[in-house]
C-alpha cells in the first residue's frame, strides 16, 4: 500500500503535534483538520502541511476535505466535558468518529488509523471510556466492511506538553503543605509521546497491523501516588502527599469539576477506578519499538535544574512541540 497524503482529524493537539513531525520528516503531505484556524499556527512552518478549517460534523464537507488522502487518522478526543451527561464525549468520540468513518468510505479511503484508550469499552465505568470503546468499535467494524483499520489503546501519555506529570507540578505549586490525592492506588503504565507516535508510523503502511487493537504502555507500572511523589521530587516540592479515600475522592471530584480549567472531574474519578495497564503483550514491543522510560524524559522538563526546562516552558506557551 503506497500512502503520500494523510489526513489527521485532532492533527493540532499533543499527540498530534508530534506526529506530525514523524510524518513530516518522512517526507509525507499532511492535510490537518482544526475547527479553527487559532490554534494551528505552529504546525503551518511543518513542510508539505496544509492546514484546513472543516465542518467538524458535516460529512459532506468531510468527504471533500480527506477525498486528495491515501490515508486518514483520527486522534480527536477530549478529557472532559460541559456538565457530567456524557453528551460531549459521545458528540466527540462516538458520533465524530461514526462521520469520518462514513466519509472515508465515500470517499473511498483504504487506511484508517484509530486513537482509542485502555479500557476504552461501551460499558466501562465512565463516559470517557464509554463513549472511546463505542468508537473503537465501530472503526473495527469499518474493518469488516474494508476499511483496513488499526487500533491504538495508550495508557497515559507523557512528553514536555503534557497534561498529565505537569499538570501534577502546578498543581503542587499551589498547593497547601498537605496535597490531598484522589484515587492515589490507581495503576497507570505512562507511555512516551514519541513511542505513540512512532506506533502509528510503524503500522501505516505494515499490513500484519490491519485489523488489529495494540494496547500502549510503557515499561513501568506505577501507582498515582508513586507518580505525584515523583513529581514533587523533580520539582523540589516539599508538599506532603496524602491518599484520600472513596468518600473524600469523590468529594474532591465534585468541588474541583466546578474550578477553572476542571483540573479534576467526577468522569475523571470513575476512569480512575480501573488500572490504566496493559492486559497482554504491550503493543510497543508487538511493534518492535522499546518504550522508553519516564525518567529518560521528564527531568528533562520538570526538573528546575535543567536549563532546558525555560526552553520548554517557552515552547508551550507558543503552543509549539519541541
Amino acid at each position: 500500500m503506497r500512502i503520500e497524503s494523510i489526513g489527521i482529524f485532532g492533527g493540532t493537539g499533543f499527540v498530534g503535534s508530534s506526529l506530525a513531525n514523524e510524518l513530516t520528516d518522512r517526507g509525507l503531505h499532511l492535510r490537518i483538520f482544526p475547527r479553527s484556524r487559532e490554534h494551528p499556527r505552529y504546525l503551518s512552518l511543518l513542510p508539505y502541511t496544509e492546514i484546513i478549517e472543516i465542518t467538524t460534523y458535516d460529512k459532506t464537507n468531510i468527504t471533500e476535505q480527506i477525498a486528495q488522502c491515501d490515508a486518514v487518522i483520527n486522534l480527536a478526543g477530549i478529557l472532559n466535558e460541559k456538565g457530567d451527561s456524557g453528551a460531549g464525549f459521545r458528540r466527540v468520540h462516538t458520533e465524530l468518529t461514526e462521520t469520518i468513518i462514513k466519509a472515508c468510505f465515500d470517499a473511498r479511503i483504504r487506511r484508517y488509523l484509530h486513537m482509542s484508550a485502555l479500557n476504552a469499552d461501551p460499558f466501562g465505568p465512565s463516559h470517557y471510556l464509554r463513549t472511546k470503546g463505542e468508537a473503537e468499535n465501530a472503526a473495527m467494524a469499518a474493518h469488516d466492511e474494508g476499511l483496513e483499520t488499526t487500533v491504538f489503546r495508550p495508557s497515559v501519555i507523557f512528553g514536555p506538553n503534557d497534561n498529565f506529570f505537569n499538570r501534577f507540578a502546578r498543581l503542587l505549586r499551589i498547593s497547601p503543605p498537605l496535597f490531598p490525592l484522589a484515587c492515589a492506588f490507581a495503576r497507570f503504565q505512562p507511555v512516551f509521546v514519541g513511542d505513540v507516535s512512532a506506533a502509528f508510523v510503524r503500522a501505516l503502511t505494515d499490513h500484519s497491523t490491519f485489523g488489529m487493537r495494540y494496547d500502549l504502555g510503557g515499561p513501568q507500572e506505577q501507582t498515582l501516588i508513586e507518580i505525584v511523589r515523583y513529581v514533587a521530587k523533580l520539582t523540589n516540592s516539599r508538599r506532603v502527599i496524602v491518599p484520600m479515600g472513596p468518600l473524600l475522592s469523590k468529594l474532591q471530584a465534585n468541588i474541583l469539576e466546578y474550578v477553572p480549567g476542571k483540573p479534576f472531574s467526577r468522569d475523571n474519578l470513575r476512569s480512575a477506578s480501573a488500572d490504566s495497564v496493559c492486559r497482554g503483550e504491550d503493543g510497543l514491543t508487538q511493534l518492535g519499538i522499546k518504550p522508553t522510560a519516564i525518567g529518560e524524559v521528564v527531568p528533562s522538563y520538570l526538573n528546575g535544574k535543567f536549563e532546558r526546562m525555560r526552553y520548554y516552558n517557552l515552547r508551550s506557551t507558543a503552543r509549539r512541540f519541541p
